[in-house]
């Protein structure tokens, strides 16, 4: 059971490395009326400085997600990446919201994240 448990979590930290590292580099490397053309509508209130500074949080969050288990160094740090990228959902949320766009992507990403950080700490 716990081979197939670590394989899940395995599973599931990829999906959100790939969904935060594609997200998080194309803010640090598109510039905004690009990014808004890509469908992401939530950064219609930001500045280029706010949408680079959040780009580079994502990379560095899918580092803090992959890179302790993956060498098994401290493995609570990727349970508390996950925990903050999972919290960035309730702030895209939020601003989804205001905007009034679908929250259904934030809450599934929110979800996915709470769950590798749960089952991280086990």
């Amino acid at each position: 059971m716990k081979g197939c448990m670590a394989t899940t979590i395995w599973i599931l930290k990829a999906v959100i490395a790939l969904l935060f590292s594609y997200t998080g580099f194309n803010k640090i490397f598109l510039p905004k009326a690009r990014l808004l053309d890509k469908g992401m509508k939530g950064l219609i209130n930001l500045d280029e400085k706010q949408i680079k500074v959040a780009g580079l949080l994502e990379v560095l969050g899918v580092f803090g997600l992959i890179l302790p288990t993956l060498f098994n160094l401290y493995p609570v740090i990727s349970a508390i990446s996950a925990l903050c990228l999972g919290l960035t959902m309730i702030v895209a949320g939020w601003t989804n919201y205001k905007l009034k766009l679908s929250l259904i992507l934030n809450i599934v990403i929110f979800v996915i994240c709470i769950l590798i950080a749960y089952l991280g700490l086990k």
